[in-house]
């Protein structure tokens, strides 16, 4: 049954009118709506007169209306034309990536060094894409396209010159980087436009307003998986006091806080034994603090034991002693001889986390004993002053692309990045078809496996992540 039988619709504008046709796309009970829609200065030829009751979308107004709606919600947002420069710049350098001066834009505005690397960056942007031909010509061709379309008549037929290009494409760099001031001519309307929106100069468009849209229902659903790890029982309390943020955050030393979050649990999150050869051996993970207050936490991990550790944590080189000494205890007892018969088997024992998309950082320490932490917690910068600098050995990411290795091992059986052990924790952690790959020829082409890794060079990169390009420099060093 239709949900409405009858409907008066009066379209005051064009948004109105392309909603109803969204609308029909969308929904079965509309479909079965009768609409009367009345719009005022409608050229003729455009509706159908004194046929009765017809298919909406069926009408060439519709077909128009739509089209031009289209043309004016989805002209882009100033992130993609800033793009489309930035493509064209490594087109002029014949470059495939782009170094930018501007990593962080907070920081640059804290620090006050902003301006004089956007007044950098726009010109540099000029006069490389502007300084060639062909860049120019595809530029000035993207933004007449674009212009044409727009409803502001303004925009639409002005004729954009060289020199108009270069002060746009200058304009444009400060919008991106919020430090353009309005002029109050013709390229208010263009950086208007070019924004995806006709009133001011915000930058949003219709697709940026699903998105936004979108990313508020997925915070949304991470907020309720994550409302029973801070239930009361669950609940971690940690307090730090600094005169000034800002300047303890320059200086690792002195961020107390980031100091705290490193702090690694000495009850471990995720155990698995596995036994291959004639031996069974333990994996422990232990996590982070900052890894806690993640929604990949399974709430009754917070437990006594967690909550009692982690309320000593005053006196952190204590805390880390403590926590070299558990590990120590640990690695000692879980190494045990077992029956092999040539397979390699294994089994979770303790589990603590949301094994579905887990994104983080494993830092390996010694065979069986792993770290996980967020996955931008452990990298080569930071890592240099980590109080266990000289225990943490080598880290990947969730997907196995290698952060930082000190242990320069390409065996299978030593402790490293293509150690067999660190792929059975990816397989059971993140499920990936690589670790899975790397298990299955470990158990039954492990002299190929072996060879493979023999002559592989490292040039694009370190793990079996690279897979492809491992077995590929293999291949062709024996057709040498």
């Amino acid at each position: 049954l239709p949900l409405f039988v009858k409907s008066v619709v009066i379209a005051h504008d064009v948004e109105d009118f392309s909603k109803i046709w969204q609308a029909m796309g969308r929904s079965r009970t509309m479909n079965e709506t009768t609409f009367s829609i009345y719009k005022n200065n409608i050229p003729a030829g455009l509706v159908e007169e004194d046929s009765g009751l017809g298919d909406i979308k069926k009408q060439i107004l519709t077909k128009l209306l739509y089209t031009r709606n289209c043309d004016c919600k989805m002209a882009g947002n100033l992130s993609s034309i800033y793009q489309t420069l930035i493509a064209l710049y490594n087109l002029s350098q014949e470059s495939f990536y782009y170094s930018d001066e501007i990593v962080n834009t907070f920081i640059e505005k804290m620090e006050k060094t902003i301006a004089t690397k956007v007044k950098k960056i726009e010109g540099k942007i000029a006069d490389v894409v502007l300084g060639n031909s062909v860049p120019a010509q595809i530029l000035m061709h993207i933004f007449r396209d674009k212009f044409q379309r727009s409803s502001n008549e303004t925009v639409a037929k002005n004729n954009l010159s060289i020199k108009m290009v270069e002060v746009l494409v200058r304009q444009i760099v400060r919008q991106k980087f919020e430090q353009r001031l309005p002029s109050g001519d013709i390229y208010d309307d263009y950086i208007r436009f070019l924004s995806g929106e006709q009133q001011s100069l915000m930058e949003i468009s219709y697709t940026k307003q699903q998105q936004k849209q979108k990313q508020k229902q997925k915070a949304k659903s991470q907020d309720n998986d994550m409302m029973n790890v801070f239930d009361k029982q669950n609940r971690l309390h940690f307090i730090s006091k600094t005169a000034n943020y800002f300047d303890s955050t320059v200086d690792d030393t002195e961020d107390s806080m980031k100091k705290t979050l490193s702090l690694p649990v000495s009850v471990p999150i995720f155990s698995a034994e596995y036994s291959f050869g004639g031996k069974k051996n333990v994996i422990n993970v232990y996590p982070t603090v900052q890894f806690l207050y993640s929604h990949h936490i399974v709430p009754k991990y917070i437990n006594g034991d967690v909550q009692f550790v982690l309320n000593n944590n005053s006196d952190h080189q204590q805390f880390y002693s403590d926590f070299v000494s558990s590990i120590a205890k640990a690695s000692k007892t879980e190494e045990m001889e077992a029956d092999g018969n040539g397979k390699l088997y294994s089994k979770v024992l303790v589990n603590g986390i949301k094994l579905s998309n887990v994104q983080c950082s494993i830092v390996g320490i010694q065979p069986g004993v792993y770290i996980i932490g967020m996955k931008d917690q452990f990298n080569s910068h930071d890592v240099g002053n980590h109080p266990l600098n000289d225990m943490l050995q080598y880290a990947t990411d969730e997907l196995g692309f290698v952060l930082f290795d000190k242990t320069n091992s390409k065996n299978v059986d030593e402790f490293g990045p293509y150690f067999i052990e660190h792929y059975i924790l990816l397989d059971h952690l993140s499920s990936q078809e690589m670790a899975q790959n790397v298990i299955n020829y470990y158990c039954n082409h492990k002299e190929k496996l072996e060879k493979c890794l023999g002559l592989y060079d490292e040039k694009q990169g370190k793990g079996f992540i690279c897979w492809r390009f491992l077995f590929n420099q293999a291949t062709m060093s024996s057709d040498a």
